[in-house]
Formats: structure tokens, C-alpha cells, sequence
């Protein structure tokens, strides 16, 4: 949050992953309840919405639903989000992303992670299984990182099919960076792209 400092940002969890919450029943339930929490907190106030990773899905789906209810945001961001499709499932690169926070965190995970939380991600993966983006009708910002992760190189021999797309049309920028450092090492020239685009959008207050 802090590349985004002097602007107003609203953070947005998933019910069930930090509190031990109910799970929503499905996608669109789960859709639902973010689009009506950004009504009732931001009103007719000018709002972008962002998704990072997985949480572009969300974002887009929110954005979506919320074009279509007359309350559109001035944008959507995705940030390095893959479509996962089914084919896609079984990649080494893709598979081995989960694994890197208890890695790096070692024996601090297990207290700082319960089984609950595990299981409510368990069944927001699932939820997202088959997901398709559909048109928003929203100026969309794809920001893509511009270094593969160690394991899209071995699996797919350097070429530079690792790069991620969305769904036409959308804007790009690349920004320095793997999936993980993007956010980390060079967050502030991420931020920095995100809050240029959102600049050149008439109304945005992102």
C-alpha cells in the first residue's frame, strides 16, 4: 500500500481467509458481496478497481457486475494475472506458486497460517476452476512483469510464451520485475505505471 500513499485505497478480503468465515457458496455469491461492499462504502464516488495474481478474477468479475448495475469504476487493473484453463492446470511453474510463502516463511507458517484458512483458499481455487473472463465494457490495464519465474524458463525453454494476456481490449505496460518481485523489489514503479494509466482516465481516483 505504501507506493499508493496521498491516494484513498480500499483493501478487499475474501470472507473466511484470515477470520475463519463462512466461504461464499459460489462465484457468484462470492461476486456479489464485494460489488455491494464498493457500493455501500464508496457510493457515487469515481473508484478503479485492482487485482493482483489470482485477484484478477475477482477484480474483473466486480467490475463486471458492477458496469452492469449503472455504477461502473473509471478502471479495472490487472496486475500479472493468469487465465488459468483447464489445459494450463498441470504446469510445474504454475503449481509451484503456493509454495513459495511457506518456504520462505519456514516453521512461522504453521502458526501464522491455520487449517481453516487453508481450507477456505482450497475452496476459492476450486471456485475459480473453469472461470472465464466476459467483456466489462471498462478501459482495463494489463501491467505484466517482464522477468519469467525461474520455473516458466525451464518449462517452456526461455521462449516468450510466459507472458500474460487478458481479454481484448485492454492496455498494456510492462514493468520490471518476476510475478513476485513486481510487487516487492520494484513495487513502487509498478505503483507508479498503475497510477500514470489511471491518470490519463477522466473522473479516476485511484
Amino acid at each position: 500500500m505504501a507506493p499508493f500513499l496521498g491516494r484513498n485505497v480500499l483493501e478487499i478480503q475474501h470472507p473466511g481467509v484470515n477470520r475463519g468465515e463462512a466461504v461464499p457458496r459460489d462465484w457468484e455469491t462470492l461476486v456479489d458481496l464485494h460489488a455491494a461492499t464498493v457500493q455501500e462504502l464508496l457510493g457515487d464516488r469515481p473508484y478503479a478497481i485492482l487485482g493482483y495474481s489470482m485477484g484478477g478474477y475477482p477484480a474483473h468479475s466486480v467490475a463486471a457486475r458492477l458496469a452492469r448495475t449503472g455504477t461502473p469504476p473509471t478502471g479495472l487493473v490487472i496486475v500479472d494475472t493468469y487465465h488459468v484453463t483447464p489445459d494450463r492446470e498441470a504446469e510445474p511453474w504454475l503449481l509451484a506458486l503456493p509454495a513459495r510463502l511457506p518456504l520462505e516463511m519456514g516453521e512461522q507458517f504453521d502458526t501464522a497460517v491455520d487449517d481453516m484458512s487453508m481450507a477456505a483458499l482450497g475452496a476459492y481455487t476450486r471456485m475459480t476452476r473453469g472461470w472465464s473472463p466476459q467483456p466489462t465494457g471498462v478501459p482495463t490495464l494489463l501491467v505484466r512483469a517482464t522477468e519469467p519465474m525461474p520455473l516458466h524458463s525451464d518449462s517452456n525453454g526461455g521462449g516468450a510464451d510466459w507472458r500474460t494476456s487478458w481479454l481484448d481490449p485492454y492496455d498494456v505496460v510492462d514493468v520490471p520485475g518476476n510475478h513476485w518481485s513486481m510487487n516487492e523489489d520494484h513495487a513502487r514503479t509498478t505503483a507508479e505505471a498503475v497510477r500514470a494509466w489511471l491518470g490519463t482516465l477522466d473522473g479516476a481516483d485511484g
